[in-house]
């Protein structure tokens, strides 16, 4: 699962190895700046590589021909067939930087690539040093005039390399810049403005593994997706397939989305990857498709991976001396199993890792959600909790057979991701047979606007006494509003590893209504329950799941959280 070096950290360090650092290089409305405790000192090991590159010159002559999704497909089948080889090595310079000398390299954004072309999006890049070892290859494809191409091929474009350069950047005064050489790129960020607005803004990033991230225009960076996760939440090291290369679509001037293919790499398989931004004031979506080949058979295949950090909230009361009565990204994961059947995970954190799996016929969407968007609800001025977005994630198509893993890890700060939600395909992997998906990433403020048909538990509390816990849910919407008082709701309930001792549900004046639960754990393992609301036959509520602790948890938090925010 931690694998620590070569910035392949694992979920636990998605933060740090994925885009930590995005949230810090940007000045287009995103920058916040982390306390140095964010990255603990011993998180990855800072030795250089001594493994051989990657890149062959066969391999680069390949690159610089692909103009579209069809050509990155017959890429990927061909290189699933060849023996898989490593990144090459970074240089001394760039592996030796800290953390604090890392955030101070910052990209000059009058050098992004179409930025003085009058396009809706252009190209910014991500230096590599700490943490960020990959070398990434960047392309654009620029569309050829159906006149002037000369085989009458209407979808013909050029393929031009984005070569890396030091006048892109500026550096502190402790990085030796003479001793870069050609580094290359780590990662790339798409900005652009979004519909109405004057103002650029960075709407899209890949770095770090197969890692990229996205907002809308009314939420920042929080939860991230991957491309993909093999051999996730298993007793061996995860392995983490990268992307090696990028080409980039060029917009016509009145575009509202921008394509990205990306080609994906690591020992067990090779796929190509497109990506379509479509930003939004209220939801930003990615539509992607991939086609998977595969070199070996893998023990897990982890598709449209989810990563995100729950430290503390409902449920789980954080540090004393912290004010702050949440800290998150995203509060639970919500699974669409089709029609009005909904299932919602608050999270909760074991002193220990805990995989969660929800076996799923036909699933219709699922996703990491930031339900609570009340600033109270956190009260952190800098981190702006109540602003990160949820991650929604649609099948073109429902997916059949498989199920949904939830990983919740202890987590030792706020920043290093801790969860982790993706699907599991029943189907078994066929080395002479690709995997083809096809589903939209979508990054938006709240719940997904489909879900209005159910009643949504708001809030959780946990409270224990005398070795019970008494779990207190509330539950809101328009399917039990308006019930008369008189009215009772029938609560299904179920319970492993412990009983349910006494249970009631109450009206609010607000037309809430609070569901009172004891609870009493057999304290052989953390208690699995379950609740939904019915009213005369019919499930009017999500299926509210949760894992209780058999006892109470405690962890030892670092000195950041040993003083009053």
């Amino acid at each position: 699962m931690f694998n620590q070096g070569h910035s392949k950290i694992g979920i636990a360090c998605v933060a740090v190895a994925g885009f930590t650092f995005s949230e810090v290089a940007s000045s287009y409305g995103q920058e916040a700046e982390l306390p140095s405790t964010a990255i603990a000192a011993n998180a990855v090991s800072t030795e250089v590589s001594n493994r051989p590159s990657v890149k062959t010159p066969e391999l680069q002559d390949q690159f610089v021909l692909i103009q579209s999704y069809d050509d990155l497909r017959r890429l990927a089948a061909k290189q699933a067939k060849l023996p898989y080889r490593p990144e090459e090595q970074l240089n001394e310079e760039l592996a030796k930087l800290d953390y604090d000398e890392y955030i101070k390299i910052k990209y000059r954004h009058e050098r992004a690539t179409w930025s003085e072309q009058g396009l809706p999006f252009w190209i910014e890049t991500f230096h590599r040093g700490f943490v960020q070892r990959d070398r990434v290859d960047l392309f654009t494809l620029t569309p050829i005039p159906h006149e002037d191409n000369g085989e009458g091929n209407e979808n013909a474009k050029v393929c031009q390399r984005v070569n890396f350069s030091c006048d892109d950047f500026t550096y502190p005064k402790s990085v030796d810049v003479s001793a870069i050489g050609n580094a290359g790129h780590a990662g790339i960020r798409l900005v652009g403005r979004f519909p109405g607005l004057e103002a650029p803004e960075e709407i899209l990033s890949f770095l770090g593994s197969s890692y990229f991230r996205g907002r809308s225009e009314t939420t920042i960076y929080g939860s991230s997706a991957r491309g993909l996760a093999i051999n996730v939440a298993m007793q061996q090291e995860e392995e983490f397939p990268d992307f090696r290369a990028f080409w980039v679509e060029m917009p016509a001037s009145d575009d509202e989305s921008v394509s990205v293919l990306g080609y994906l790499d690591s020992p067990s398989v090779c796929g190509a990857y497109r990506f379509v931004l479509q930003p939004g004031i209220a939801k930003s979506d990615v539509e992607i498709q991939c086609e998977l080949h595969f070199r070996e058979v893998p023990d897990k295949v982890a598709i449209a991976p989810l990563t995100s950090m729950w430290m503390w909230g409902d449920g789980l009361n954080g540090p004393p001396l912290d004010s702050r009565p949440a800290v998150h990204d995203s509060d639970g994961l919500l699974i669409w199993k089709g029609g009005e059947n909904w299932r919602w995970r608050p999270y909760a954190r074991q002193s220990y890792p805990s995989v969660t799996s929800v076996h799923v016929d036909e699933l219709h969407g699922f996703g990491t959600l930031q339900r609570n968007r009340a600033f109270f609800h956190y009260d952190d001025h800098n981190a702006r909790y109540d602003k990160r977005p949820s991650v929604w994630v649609t099948p073109k198509t429902p997916w059949t057979n498989g199920h949904i893993e939830l990983l919740e890890l202890p987590g030792a700060h706020e920043g290093v991701d801790n969860i982790g939600a993706y699907w599991i395909p029943d189907q078994p992997i066929d080395v002479s047979e690709p995997l083809d998906f096809e589903y939209t990433v979508s990054f938006f403020a709240g719940d997904p606007e489909i879900e209005r048909c159910v009643a949504k538990a708001t809030n959780l509390s946990v409270t224990r006494s005398e070795g019970l816990a008494e779990i207190e849910i509330r539950f809101a919407g328009d399917a039990i509003k308006d019930l008369p008082d008189d009215r009772t709701l029938e609560v299904q309930t179920a319970a492993i590893r412990g009983k349910v001792t006494s249970q009631s549900i109450r009206p609010t004046e607000t037309g809430d209504w609070v569901l009172t639960s004891i609870v009493d754990p057999d304290e052989t393992g953390p208690v699995e329950l379950s609740w939904t609301l019915v009213h005369d036959g019919k499930v009017v509520s999500e299926e509210v799941a949760y894992l209780l602790p058999d006892k109470a948890t405690t962890f030892t938090y670092p000195a950041v959280y040993t003083r009053q925010e």
